[in-house]
């Protein structure tokens, strides 16, 4: 199952009035979104349904290398995530209760990738969480003011958004381990940019060219990695005790089916890849395993 409901939204038509003051208010107008759409596609943001502009972060001096294949997350044999029970709040989709679930699990997350992230000398700095009812009225820099997105990371402004009405609860009710997947997905996109990996890819896919076949290779790198680096979340909590087995079983079923479909641009993967880079990082809970930047064309297809 995706993480939204289909469809991409189309621009508003562009109202025009008559007039100096019309004029001057177009050419403030224009001004201001020109540096807008320079700032998104600085910064981009990862949605799995709907727009789906590149993931970008861009450090500041003195932080993570701009690195991907080479990166230390991912070339250190010996990064993983340390088995911790995970005191995750009930799950309800109630603003509050799904409020106070992510929470708990940001808390969990935090707890497993920060030693990983300091151990390579990577910066690490939690994310900002916003958990909503819908879409509806939410303005973020790297959506602007569209309402057709899903669950997302934004790397401008740090923060994962998970709008309770695009987490399909009507399919999956409450088995909350999907709800977790896909949080801990998200979170795998802000530990790529905390540690340099996305600002180098979405350098080379800018100087490519963002829906060039090599430009959309990059992107399906980078949405495997964040499906792996879940698979790692998942068993870490799982073997401290906190998922049952057929709760494993179940996000394991579910990363099978949130791969690019027929009429996508290809540049999240195929089910089939999501699903296998998902149990690489669930079998083997080692970044050096997720690094999906040095991985034959094939395994990221």
């Amino acid at each position: 199952m995706p993480y939204g409901p289909p469809g991409r939204p189309t621009p508003p038509p562009r109202k025009s009035g008559g007039g100096f003051l019309s004029t001057l208010i177009v050419i403030i107008i224009v001004v201001v979104v020109g540096g807008l759409v320079r700032y998104a596609v600085n910064t981009g943001f990862d949605g799995a349904i709907g727009p789906r502009p590149t993931t970008t972060y861009t450090p500041g001096s003195g932080e993570a290398p701009a690195a991907t294949g080479d990166n230390p997350l991912v070339t250190d044999t010996d990064g993983t995530l340390v088995p911790a029970s995970c005191d995750y709040a009930p799950w309800g989709t109630q603003v509050e209760r799904a409020r106070a679930f992510f929470e708990s699990a940001a808390v969990c997350l935090e707890a497993a990738w920060k030693p990983v992230m300091g151990q390579n000398g990577l910066p690490f700095e939690a994310p900002t969480l916003s958990v909503t009812a819908s879409t509806a009225g939410i303005s973020t820099p790297c959506t602007g003011s569209t309402s057709n997105f899903a669950a997302f990371y934004c790397p401008a402004n740090k923060t994962i958004y998970m709008p309770i009405s695009q987490l399909q609860t009507d399919y999956f009710r409450d088995n909350w381990v999907v709800y977790l997947s896909v949080f801990a997905h998200e979170y795998g996109h802000h530990i790529q940019a905390q540690s340099g990996i996305l600002i180098k890819a979405n350098s080379e896919r800018r100087a490519a060219g963002v829906h060039s076949d090599k430009g959309l290779e990059l992107s399906r790198r980078v949405e495997l990695q964040a499906n792996c680096f879940d698979g790692m979340f998942i068993s870490s909590t799982s073997d401290g005790g906190s998922l049952t087995a057929d709760q494993v079983g179940l996000a394991t079923e579910d990363s099978y089916g949130r791969g690019d479909r027929v009429g996508d641009m290809r540049d999240h993967g195929s089910s089939e890849n999501g699903g296998r880079w998902f149990e690489n990082g669930l079998a083997h809970n080692l970044t050096s395993r997720c690094n999906t930047f040095t991985a034959s064309a094939s395994e990221v297809s």
